[in-house]
């Protein structure tokens, strides 16, 4: 362990009075084992039984002594600063009421201020002077910050016209990468549409998935998905999987505990898909499926994991195309990638190649719940191209869902400030200091200085990052640490971006994304906790970054003052709160320093949205000052600090357990957004052009989400009809030789019109039969399953009648979907494919109306 990580433990094990772990016990206990009355269990000693090997909780009680040191350090900042600047400045130092009466709040109250703070006693005197150059520092910064914002802002949404652009502006080769987890069908058609429609050519960019196991997200109070990720996946980009497809072993960042606590790393598997849509866009998804002797795992190993299985292949692929001939230190590919590599160049996305041009030149970063503007490729890639000396850029995220709930209303104006304020003011320096995972691109190679023997320079990819970002779960010991990777993972790659490299990091306004934030209060307690603890310790490690400048001119030394400001936010409010209740009550007890400055700091929040005329965002600020800046400032920090040793994404993606994998599930349904109409929002008419553009993008995908709603009342149908077919499979059901088949009808969509209209056709089918050469031999069953049974079969559906109506109603009555029995057919080693019989085909339109009589609806019962 290194000399600063035993100082910090000590320091922690101060912290707690040197209090052994044994008598930690009570705030951190040891998982144990328990008889059915919740009994601690004991062997024959008299020993309790524990669950938990001895090494992990001893490391969970040190996480939890560094957690309650850093907890004492914020206190003391806290009190310190409410000690300094607001029981002893404020209540204690103030002049008397008489003196300043006239003049307080005029203008003239500075100089009669500094008057009175000069002739007060020399303890009140030092401590005014303090907080008056505290206050002006905080105006200087925001001062500073507001030009950076405007510099920005006077470019009035730049455009990019042909003629200036050119074609060497779209030649570019671009692979959009998008980590997934439990995403549903909603998020993910929204994200590909977007990717698909931004104006930059379809020829020249590539769509690539990573989908972190087989995982089936939990909210299907808000978005029904009984299919896992990776088949939502196949069925909207259209490509086939199977049991058979081939799997390749990978490394992963996943470890596994022994019984005695020591930790093992552990691999993983992966399968690859590619192709070309309809539309032509490239596509290429990897399936992280776990290892093959352990059947619950399924392949999760977490967000860095994704980025390192695509930072590995970028960096053993580019170092050997580096290499001279004098050099032999090749690094070998495995089986995995080297199928990535190949499928790349098939598509025509090399990733090196001896005409540079030819060759993947930016790596693009993108959230699964995110969606792109119509030109933010095309303005990321301008921008890498007129500046070479870019290493990586992000541009600005919006909230998709602005008004779902107050908890959104509150993260609006937040957002806002972040990006046009905070990135804005880094950006002008070079030195973004967070490039979020959402909406980022990155410059994979440096080519000013190639030659024929001179070759690029690696830069995304190159050791220095890949070594210190790929490191082991395993391996992670200190709280810091696990912040910094298990939290962090997109802070912590730009920060050794920034520690290798002499390049800038960006921020382009001009392109835009929309993402999906919490619109619980919960998620978003959980989000935050996240964001601010790996963020206060990406701070501290950026400290030993070399961010340019000199003492107070530089990023460090704002870097310092955000460090500081992270702690005393609590007491910060409370101070603010102090300073509103005497003026308020006409105390006079506020200098004019601080009324200046609290003023100053809100018009510059504020003069963004006034001058680009986006009259709304008033509404979100006053939402944020009323309900946000308690939250922000005081709840969460003291709740993210308490919990600086949970490591979990907490509430932010919960899965289900019991997911239905079946791939013929909502196989229609995900893709009527073929045919599914929809209707643009209208604008307000005091909205500027950058707010009709918003709508514009909103309502470009409005046709999407009528779809999705559609795909929502068929799925609780499906698998009602998927479970029959399970049975049926398994032989709890056979149905009887001479099947009754029902009408089956398809949905016929005019895509011609462009109306979205459905037209029904109705195809009578019957007299299907097996073939009977056996028939005594034939088992035949008539089951009397009851509704309710198979109603609530696999996901305890309730209501489903009247989600049945509802997704009837949609479509005005006129469409009947298709269900077809179980096409599991199973591709063997050679080709060949077995076919399942005795397909039941039930009608939709029957089986709401036998649902209605409380009958069952399986066929080929009389």
């Amino acid at each position: 362990m290194s000399e600063p990580n035993q100082t910090w433990r000590s320091f922690a094990r101060l912290c707690t009075i040197f209090r052994p772990d044994e008598q930690l016990a009570f705030v951190v206990p040891r998982g144990t084992r328990k008889d059915d009355q919740g009994n601690k269990v004991e062997d024959k000693d008299g020993h309790v039984i524990f669950t938990e090997p001895e090494l992990v909780w001893k490391e969970r009680v040190q996480a939890w002594r560094e957690k309650f040191a850093l907890c004492v350090i914020m206190l003391v900042a806290n009190l310190g600063f409410l000690g300094f600047g607001g029981l002893i400045a404020v209540l204690g130092c103030t002049p008397p009421k008489e003196e300043t009466d006239l003049q307080w709040y005029a203008w003239e109250g500075v100089t009669a201020s500094m008057e009175q703070i000069r002739s007060q006693d020399n303890p009140c005197k030092a401590l005014n002077m303090t907080m008056v150059a505290i206050m002006l520092t905080i105006v200087a910064i925001l001062g500073i910050q507001c030009l950076c914002s405007l510099i920005y802002l006077l470019r009035f949404g730049r455009t990019i016209c042909k003629a200036k652009r050119g074609d060497q502006y779209q030649d570019a080769k671009v692979i959009v990468t998008i980590p997934c987890y439990n995403e549903g069908t909603e998020e993910l058609t929204k994200t590909i549409n977007s990717v698909r429609d931004e104006s930059y050519p379809n020829e020249k960019k590539l769509l690539l998935f990573i989908a972190d196991g087989n995982k089936t997200g939990a909210n299907s109070d808000k978005a029904p998905n009984y299919a896992t990720t990776p088949v939502i996946l196949s069925h909207l980009l259209g490509y086939d999987k199977s049991d058979h497809d081939p799997v390749y072993n990978c490394d992963s960042t996943g470890y596994e505990t022994a019984d005695n606590g020591e930790k093992t790393p552990i691999g993983n598997r992966a399968k690859i898909y590619h192709g070309t849509t309809e539309e032509g866009l490239n596509f290429m998804v990897i399936e992280k499926c776990g290892r093959a002797f352990n059947a619950d795992d399924v392949g999760n190993r977490g967000k860095r994991d994704s980025q390192i299985l695509l930072l590995q292949l970028l960096n053993r692929v580019m170092h050997n195309h580096t290499l001279d001939k004098h050099r032999t230190d090749y690094k070998d590919l495995n089986k995995l990638e080297i199928a990535i590599e190949g499928a790349l160049r098939g598509m025509d996305f090399p990733l090196t190649s001896n005409n540079m041009s030819d060759q993947v030149k930016y790596l693009m970063a993108v959230d699964a719940d995110t969606r792109l503007s119509k030109d933010s490729i095309t303005q990321m890639v301008y921008s890498m191209e007129t500046k070479p000396k870019t290493l990586a850029l992000c541009g600005e995220t919006k909230v998709d869902n602005k008004d779902d709930s107050w908890v959104t209303k509150m993260q609006v104006f937040e957002y806002y400030t972040n990006h046009g304020l905070k990135k804005a003011f880094e950006s002008v320096f070079g030195t973004v200091t967070c490039l979020p995972g959402c909406f980022t691109m990155y410059r994979l190679f440096d080519a000013r200085d190639a030659s024929a023997s001179q070759p690029p320079v690696t830069l995304f990819a190159c050791d220095y990052v890949y070594d210190r970002y790929a490191r082991n779960d395993a391996v992670i010991e200190t709280l810091h640490e696990k912040n910094l990777y298990k939290l962090g993972e997109d802070r912590m790659l730009t920060t050794l971006l920034l520690q290798k490299w002499n390049m800038n990091l960006k921020y382009v306004p001009e392109a835009h994304c929309y993402t999906i934030v919490p619109d619980e209060f919960m998620v978003l307690l959980s989000q935050r906790r996240r964001w601010i603890n790996s963020t206060f310790h990406n701070m501290i490690y950026l400290l030993s970054v070399n961010l340019g400048g000199i003492c107070c001119f530089s990023m460090k030394f704002i870097l310092v003052l955000d460090m500081i400001g992270t702690l005393i936010l609590p007491s910060s409010l409370l101070y603010l709160g102090m300073i509103l209740y005497d003026s308020i009550m006409d105390h006079n007890s506020v200098s004019t320093y601080t009324l200046l400055v609290l003023g100053f700091s809100v018009f510059v929040q504020i003069i963004g949205p006034l001058l680009r005329l986006k009259i709304k965002y008033l509404w979100y600020a006053f939402v944020f000052y009323l309900i946000g800046v308690p939250v922000f400032y005081f709840v969460l920090p003291l709740y993210s600090f308490w919990n600086l040793d949970d490591f979990s994404w907490g509430t932010t993606r919960v899965t289900t357990e019991n997911a239905n994998t079946n791939e013929a599930i909502a196989a229609d349904a995900l893709d009527e957004e073929q045919g599914s109409g929809g209707a643009a929002g209208t604008s307000s008419t005091d909205a500027s052009e950058e707010d009709k553009a918003e709508k514009s993008d909103e309502a470009s995908f409005a046709d999407d989400d009528r779809a999705t709603n559609f795909a929502e009342a068929l799925e609780e149908y499906f698998l009602k009809k998927l479970m029959l077919e399970k049975e049926r499979a398994s032989g709890s059901f056979i149905a009887s030789k001479h099947n009754e088949v029902d009408r089956l009808v398809a949905a016929d969509v005019d895509e011609e019109q462009g109306q979205g209209s459905c037209k029904a056709e109705e195809l009578d089918h019957s007299g299907i039969a097996e073939d009977g050469a056996d028939a005594d031999a034939e088992k035949t069953h008539k089951s009397n399953v009851d509704q309710r049974e198979i109603v609530t079969v696999g996901a305890n559906i309730k209501g489903a009648r009247s989600i049945f109506q509802r997704g009837k109603s949609i479509l005005k009555g006129k469409v009947v979907v298709a269900i077809g029995g179980s096409t599991d057919a199973s591709e063997e080693e050679g080709g060949s494919k077995a076919e399942n019989s005795d397909k039941a085909k039930v009608s939709f339109a029957d089986a709401l109306d036998e649902d209605k009589a409380g009958e069952s609806s399986v066929a080929g019962e009389p």
